[in-house]
């Protein structure tokens, strides 16, 4: 009857032959470059002399750089600079220089300047149609590179030729190209902004003068004067106005002395008293009786009132009187007169007042559409005026050179080609000749295992197999993975205990723990069996180690085949784990594999190419013990062949 583990291996043994292990088997790479390392080591040489030969063969570039500061602050000249200088914060412009300096407009310059129409790395051959500057600057801009380091406002200028004072010298030349086009540029700019202003001022100076005309032809329309800044109708208002006051002041005057006099002549008869101090006449009228009545005073006094004499004193007396009042009523008639003319007067200017107010109110009038015709004339002349700053402002800036870029760092002559890049090459080539090689030696290997039989493809039920083979001294080892090794064993010895027998797994494996004691110690009678022999916990096989580092060291091989002559008598089964053949086996396994009665390799399932087949036919020659591959799974057996 077979085991569980038995029927669930056999079942599995169904599907083997379509599985397909996706691993990557590292040890077997190893094996194969080892074995294929001519192949390997042709293919590198083969690449390395071709990269040597094609360094020789490609012609050298060297590449120089020029590097330009493009100054952001703006440049100010002038107060109010018509054209501005500067690019500001903004790296969008900034980075547009480099399209600028590889443009036909600045390139175009750099061919004039050098002459590389004529030379034949740019110009071409003498066979092409094209025009040779025109090719020049094709080619210009295709060995023109400009970049900007980041976070900066320097801009690289890199040009790549045959020749290193070449590449030096175009470099320089499209720097200085570069900045000779700004320059240009921005007085150019300067110039065009000069023409047109200059064109409007022309246009504004019509407009101006055309202005200016009609505020006068509405003045003369009108008769709207000034004089001294004042309008004559305002002034003329102003003038009678103060003729007014004293027009009337005078009229106020004449008839307060009128009054004066009139009262005067009604009550004392004349006007003497009033006019003494201002009519001369009267004054000597007045004299003229004082002096008549004093003699008369003297006259009487001496002569007596009946004197002839007294009576021509008194006669004197009456003419001056007469002659008094006479001056009086002339003086009251010459001062009705002057009040007449003040008031005649007075009459007139206040008619004329009249008349210039009215006057004034109609040029009032006519001063709203002035003023309006004068603030479009003055507005007129204040923008004539602007661009008249500004055109000799433009005039001035064209011949003024404010460059916001300069020169930093001059290109130098490059002492080492730029391309081809020998070292990278070389080693790239030599980089390729190993990958080709080992892709080669892969393929050489696959080419050679196609022809094998997969193991599934001859094998046995999986539980009578493991059956025929786990009989008497069993070795079991890996190609290079001891814990596949190890795996195999213990199932083989796990399937031999199920089937009843009496079986011992010793691991002998160069990895096993170097910490416990076994096989060494029980050989050398340092310790009984029942103390180095242990049972698993999980599987139920006794088990015994390889032994402690110290008990190997001093163990003394010929002790292996009487130990395991022992180990069989006592046991029906005894599996001998060796490990991976690759890792190298201890000495004790490679002492052991001349006891054993039958040689197992243990394979991964579904997995047995050419390394695996060699491994066994080189196992198979060098001993004469019966030789089987089980493959494993998961720690059990599903192939036996």
């Amino acid at each position: 009857m077979q085991t569980p583990q038995a029927a669930r291996s056999q079942g599995r043994s169904a599907a083997a032959g379509t599985r397909v292990d996706t691993s990557v088997d590292l040890p077997g790479l190893i094996d194969t470059l080892i074995r294929r390392r001519k192949i390997i080591a042709f293919c590198t040489v083969l690449f390395a002399g071709l990269g040597f030969l094609g360094l020789f063969l490609i012609s050298p570039r060297y590449t120089a750089t020029a590097r330009i500061l493009i100054d952001p602050r703006e440049q100010r000249v002038m107060q109010n600079e018509v054209v501005q200088q500067g690019f500001g914060t903004d790296m969008a412009l900034v980075e547009s220089q480099g399209e600028v300096i590889t443009s036909e407009a600045v390139l175009k310059r750099v061919v004039k300047n050098t002459g590389l129409a004529t030379d034949r790395e740019f110009a071409g051959s003498a066979a092409s149609t094209q025009d040779p500057s025109v090719n020049a600057i094709e080619a210009l801009a295709a060995a023109t590179k400009v970049a900007r380091p980041e976070n900066t406002y320097v801009l690289e200028i890199s040009v790549t030729t045959k020749e290193a004072i070449k590449s030096a010298r175009l470099a320089n030349a499209v720097a200085a190209a570069y900045l000779e086009y700004q320059a240009d540029t921005t007085a150019g700019t300067a110039r065009d902004v000069s023409t047109s202003i200059r064109d409007r001022l022309s246009q504004l100076q019509t407009e101006l003068r055309k202005s200016e005309e009609e505020v006068e032809a509405f003045k003369r329309e009108h008769n709207v004067s000034q004089s001294e800044g004042q309008l004559l109708g305002d002034r003329s208002l102003t003038d009678l106005a103060t003729r007014q006051s004293a027009a009337q002041a005078r009229a106020n005057e004449a008839k307060a002395r009128l009054d004066v006099m009139q009262a005067a002549l009604k009550s004392r008869g004349d006007v003497a008293a009033v006019v003494a101090d201002t009519d001369a006449t009267m004054v000597a009228l007045r004299t003229q009786l004082a002096e008549a009545q004093r003699n008369l005073a003297e006259l009487q006094q001496v002569l007596g009132p009946r004197h002839p004499q007294v009576a021509a004193a008194r006669g004197q007396i009456a003419q001056a009187q007469a002659s008094i009042r006479a001056e009086s009523a002339r003086l009251v008639r010459s001062a009705q007169d002057d009040y007449r003319a003040s008031m005649d007067a007075l009459d007139g200017i206040n008619s004329s007042l009249a008349s210039a107010k009215t006057n004034s109110f109609d040029t009032n009038k006519d001063l709203i559409k002035l003023r309006e015709l004068q603030r479009k004339a003055d507005s007129d002349k204040v923008v004539y005026e602007a661009f008249l700053v500004r055109a000799k402002e433009t005039a001035e800036q064209e011949n003024l050179s404010t460059p916001n870029a300069r020169v930093i760092g001059a290109a130098a002559v490059p002492s080492a080609p730029a391309f081809p890049p020998r070292a990278p090459m070389l080693l790239a080539a030599i980089v390729l000749g190993l990958f080709i090689g080992i892709l080669v030696a892969i393929l050489r290997d696959l080419a050679a295992g196609r022809s094998n039989v997969p193991l599934a493809t001859a094998t046995a039920p999986a539980g009578k197999a493991e059956m025929a083979i786990a009989s008497g001294l069993v070795t079991v080892a890996s190609l290079r993975d001891p814990l596949l090794s190890r795996q195999a064993a213990l199932a083989l010895a796990r399937d031999a205990l199920s089937s009843g027998r009496n079986v011992i797994l010793v691991d002998l494996a160069a990895d096993a723990p170097a910490d416990v004691a076994g096989f060494a110690e029980l050989a050398t009678g340092r310790m009984p069996a029942s103390d180095v022999i242990k049972i698993g916990r999980t599987s139920g096989v006794q088990m015994l180690g390889a032994g402690r580092k110290d008990a190997l060291a001093e163990f003394p091989l010929e002790r292996v085949g009487p130990v395991l002559t022992a180990i069989s008598d006592e046991y029906d089964d005894v599996v001998v784990n060796l490990g991976a053949f690759n890792s190298g086996l201890s000495t004790l396994a490679e002492a052991s594999t001349r006891y054993s009665q039958h040689l197992i390799m243990a394979v991964n399932e579904g997995e047995f190419g050419p390394r695996e087949e060699h491994a066994a036919k080189m196992l198979a020659a060098n001993s004469d013990t019966a030789l089987s591959v089980v493959s494993v799974e998961d720690g059990d057996i599903v192939q036996a062949a």
